[in-house]
């Protein structure tokens, strides 16, 4: 009676493990979508201010001009990359 009850119980973990190697590991992939926060989507607005001094005014206030449009040229990128990536999905 125990050696019919052994090998039953080894011929079940032969075949269970037997079943287990034979599976493939299926993985879930998750999306993550970060939400970007308005600051970094709305544009930057012009500098503003008085200088007291008119030395080199024009060559500061065309380099404050060329960051703003550099900022707000990056800030569109992420705009049409996030409303592309949500085409994507639908």
């Amino acid at each position: 009676m125990q050696r019919s009850v052994t090998g039953c119980l080894i011929l079940f973990l032969v075949a269970w493990l037997t079943g287990c190697a034979s599976s493939e590991v299926r993985t879930m992939p998750i999306l993550v979508t970060p939400a970007v926060p308005a600051t970094l989507t709305d544009p930057l607005p012009a500098p503003e201010g008085r200088v007291s001094q008119h030395r080199n005014l024009l060559g500061l206030l065309a380099d404050y001009e060329s960051l703003r449009r550099r900022a707000n040229a990056d800030r569109a990128a992420v705009v049409e990359i996030l409303a592309h990536d949500a085409g994507d999905d639908e």
